[in-house]
């Protein structure tokens, strides 16, 4: 991408090194994970529908035309597809979707309501954390000079 003049510019600046690092950081850091597909990966070559590779592309076909099974999609739509499926075969299997930072279930809209605790309804010998009364101190008063 770096030989097109009119691109190699703007591909320098963005740094995907940096983008990358970015990502594999966020995903650690939410709980997620990190699928990456391989450099020489054939996202654009291959059939979406049928799964067959073409062997030659040129960058100017905006329009992929598989020649097994008569699809026709724009070229970046085809590629996107091919990488989602990518994804979803790198998940494992039967585990359902993951939930994020651990998280089994939503949270209630209406959220949990503090009751009044009326008095007398402890449990026998579990009335508070202070001993009875009398009992909290064994010092003696003494009146300052």
């Amino acid at each position: 991408m770096l030989r097109n003049r009119k691109l190699a510019r703007h591909i320098a600046d963005a740094g995907f090194a940096e983008i990358r690092r970015q990502l594999t950081y966020k995903t650690r850091w939410n709980g997620g994970r990190l699928i990456l597909a391989d450099r020489w990966y054939p996202s654009s070559k291959t059939c979406s529908g049928c799964g067959a590779v073409k062997t030659k592309l040129a960058l100017s076909e905006r329009e992929y035309q598989c020649e097994s099974c008569g699809l026709v999609l724009d070229r970046d739509l085809n590629a996107a597809y091919n990488l989602a499926a990518l994804a979803a075969d790198a998940t494992t299997a039967g585990s359902g979707p993951a939930a994020g930072r651990g998280a089994d279930r939503k949270t209630p809209l209406a959220g949990l309501v503090a009751l009044k605790r009326q008095p007398g309804t402890a449990p026998a010998g579990q009335t508070g954390t202070v001993s009875p009364q009398g009992g909290t101190a064994n010092r003696v008063l003494t009146r300052a000079p």
